[in-house]
This record gives structure tokens, sequence and C-alpha cells, in this order.
């Protein structure tokens, strides 16, 4: 006669496979994550590289190419976020087994890419007209209207990398848009050093030469991913039988809501640099250094949010197509991603709050401003946690296709923002110290409303998957 368990040990045996299950779907997470993490600091360490090789040959260079990339640069993000917004439907046609929807919504996104990546060169070409409207002196003007000529250039072959660099992720083949990265830096580096300061018979363009060298890395980008996505996933593609169909309306209603959220987000974050200067030079340059020191472990935790919204439509797809998923079902998913990005996010905030003076040192040497850093160092750092958990949320709602409640909760708590900022900066004379309260008040309140929408989500869709197979 079998023995019945005792209920301790039943307890036990389900907290045993509830351990293993986050365990597991932590490490899938991880694999996953790791080379996207690498993908996006790569990105970064583009722009981070002409930013330091600029500036240390002429101060000067280096306000042309931020006027030109510190305002139609930031359009472009808008453009991207369009083009990508969309394509989060790929790892749910991948994870349902239906590579010819997959490659489908590639082929749509890919038109937009060209046509915004145009436009965007239209606006380059046009930038010295625009910074003379936008109060800029003659001398800047026609700087920076060159160098974000060229980069507009670029932007034609820029936003086709970028699609083609999701869609790869989406396919899980992250590692071939890792090591692309890493080798579009070397070129840049390397361009850099001819183009920038000159080489031999090349003459030293300064920012000019920089953006040369950004728009060629651009267009090399471009060739091999798109290159490699076409031969390596829509080739086979043609070879297998659509089982699903992804709605047209669907992907474009995604890649709208992220381009309004990420032009109003992107609108609102500048009203705090603003405010800052307002406040005055010191000011300005704590509240950038705050943030400049944040930005690093932000790609962690965006790398963590990409992966995650990949892993759920992976297993939503799965789900709707019955087909077997291996037991990664969508809560256990988010719950590892939360877990994780809470770890990783509290040990930098550990970190930051333990040596708030040595890293002020890393920015400056003033007296003044290293003061003034070290103690805002501490408070910012909280924005790690509620930003990271905010980026999982919203990747894990848009990989379910939840896209309204998602928007309207972003874009008002981002609203409350400004006047709260305002309030507490000025009327209440806190100054920067103001400005990072209201930030952080605001990312709370984010925070709480998208991971209450997530579990309501999750809740209807388990019940819905249930109520199916009962």
């Amino acid at each position: 006669m079998t023995a019945v368990p005792s209920p301790p040990t039943e307890a036990r045996g389900r907290s045993g496979e509830r351990l293993a299950l986050v365990r597991d779907n932590v490490l899938a997470l991880a694999r996953l994550a790791l080379p996207m993490i690498v993908s996006r600091a790569g990105l970064a360490a583009l722009g981070i590289a002409d930013a330091i090789m600029v500036s240390r040959y002429d101060p000067a260079q280096f306000a042309l190419l931020s006027l030109a990339d510190g305002t139609l640069g930031r359009v472009s993000d808008v453009f991207a976020a369009f083009v990508l917004g969309g394509l989060i439907l790929v790892p749910r046609a991948f994870g349902a087994g239906d590579l010819r929807a997959c490659v489908s919504i590639w082929g749509r996104a890919m038109l937009p890419a060209l046509g915004l990546g145009a436009l965007a060169a239209a606006l380059g070409l046009a930038g010295t007209p625009i910074f003379h409207v936008l109060g800029q002196s003659d001398a800047l003007a026609g700087g920076a209207g060159v160098v974000a000529a060229i980069l507009g250039v670029g932007k034609i072959a820029a936003l086709p990398a970028l699609g083609a660099a999701v869609f790869l992720e989406g396919t899980r083949r992250p590692a071939i848009v890792a090591a692309s990265v890493v080798g579009a830096n070397v070129l840049n580096v390397a361009l850099n050093a001819m183009l920038i300061g000159g080489f031999g018979a090349i003459p030293a363009l300064g920012a000019r030469g920089s953006a040369l060298s950004t728009t060629i890395v651009s267009f090399v980008l471009a060739g091999v991913l798109v290159g490699y996505a076409w031969k390596a996933v829509a080739v086979p593609a043609r070879r297998t039988v659509a089982r699903t169909s992804v709605p047209e309306h669907v992907q474009h209603r995604l890649g709208l809501s992220s381009a309004i959220v990420g032009g109003i987000m992107l609108s609102l974050t500048a009203s705090l640099t603003v405010f800052a200067g307002w406040l005055g030079p010191l000011a300005l340059a704590v509240l950038a250094a705050a943030f400049a020191l944040n930005a690093p472990v932000m790609l962690l935790a965006l790398g963590i949010g990409d992966a995650t919204g990949i892993r759920v439509a992976e297993a939503d797809g799965a789900d709707a197509a019955s087909v077997p998923s291996g037991g990664n079902s969508i809560r256990p998913i988010v719950f590892a991603s939360l877990l994780a990005v809470l770890g990783v996010s509290l040990a930098f905030v550990g970190l930051w709050s333990g040596f708030p003076r040595p890293l002020a040192t890393v920015f400056t040497h003033d007296p003044a401003m290293r003061g003034a850093l070290a103690t805002v160092i501490p408070l910012a750092s909280v924005l790690l946690v509620l930003d990271g958990i905010c980026f999982v949320a919203v990747s894990a709602l848009r990989a379910l296709r939840d896209i309204v409640w998602p928007t309207a909760i972003e874009i008002a708590t981002m609203a409350a923002l400004v006047p709260l900022a305002a309030y507490l900066a000025f009327g209440l004379a806190e100054g920067v110290r103001g400005l990072l309260v209201a930030t952080l008040a605001t990312a709370a309140l984010r925070a709480v409303l998208l991971v209450q929408r997530l579990l309501l989500v999750t809740n209807a869709r388990t019940r819905a998957r249930r109520a199916a197979r009962a």
C-alpha cells in the first residue's frame, strides 16, 4: 500500500517545483538577455566613442555634433520606435512555429523603415534653417547643419538595420546581432581616428568626420544584418507552412503607440533639462551627470526587459497555437524577469549609495559640482529599480498586445512629472533634488500601475486558457 505524503512533504515538494521553475526561467532569460545587453551597450558605445573622440579633438566641434544629434537625432528615435514597436509580434509568431509570419511581419516593417529613414535624411538636409528657427547662431546653425545632413543620410540604413536586428533577436538569433554591433564599434573607432583628426591624405574633418564614420558604419551594419536575416531566416521560411495569421493593423497599431509614447516621453523628459538650465549651469551639469551615471545600468535593465518581451511573446504564441512551450507559462517568465531586474538594480543601488563621492569624482574635479553630485547620487540610484520594473512590465504587456492601458499609464505619469518637478524645484526651492524627487514619485506611480495592469492581463489570460481547455 502506497503511503500518502504528509501535507508538509507535499508543501515542500510544491515549493521545490516552484523554485526550480523560477531558476529555469532566470537561466533561460540570462541566455537570451546577455547578447541583447551586449547589443544595446554596443549601440550606446557608438555614440559614446563619437562624443569622446570629437570632444578630445576640439570642444567646439563637439558642440556641433551635440546640437545635431541632440535635436534631429532624437526625432529619429521616434521613427525607430514606430518601426520596432510592431516587431514584438515576431517572437509571438516564432513561438507558434510560424516562420512565414515572422518574415511577413519583418517585411511590413522594412518599407516604413526606409520611408522614415528618407524623411530623417530630408530633415537632416534642412538642418541649417531648422537650427536658425531654433535660435542658434549662424556659426552653430551652419556647422551643425552639415553634421545633421551627413547623419541624416545614415538613417536611411540605420532604421532597416535596427529592424533586422530586432527580427533576428525575435527568431532566437541574438548572438549574430551582438557580434555585428561589436564589429561596428571597431570599425567606427578606426574610421573616427582617420576622419576626425585626419590621416595621411585625408584632411581633418572634426564633427563632420565623426558623422561620416557613423553613416558608413550604418550602411555596413545594415548590409550585414539584413543580408544575414534574409539568408538565415527569410529564404528557409519559404519551405514552411504558415499556421497563423498576423493582422497588419495590429502591427501598425503597436508601432504607432510606441512612437507616440516615445515622442511624448522624450519631450517631457526634455523639460527636466530646461528646468535644470533655469536653475543654472551647475544644476544642469549635476542633473546630466546623475542620469549619465545611471545610463549603463539602464542598458542592463533594458536588455532584461526586451528579453522578457521576446519570451512572453513566444509563450503566448505557443499557447495560442497549442504548441508545447516546455512548461514556460507567462506568469513564471514575468516573475523571473522581475526578480532578475530587481537583483541587478538593487546591487547597483547599494554600490551607488555606498560610494557617492568616488563616483562623483569620476565626472569632475570641481569641488562645488563634486559635492552637489555626491548628495544626489543615492537619490538618483533609486530610479534604477523603478525604471527596471517598468521596462519589464511594458515589454511583457506589449508582447501580450495590450496597448491602450500601458500607453495611457506612461503618458499620464510623465505628464504629471512636469508640474510636480516645477513645483518642487522652484515653488519649494528644492532645486535639482526637487527634480529628482518628482522623477522618483512619478516613476514609482508608473511602476505600480504597470505591474497591476500586468497582473490583471496575465491572470485574465490564464483563466481564459484554462476555460478553453476545460
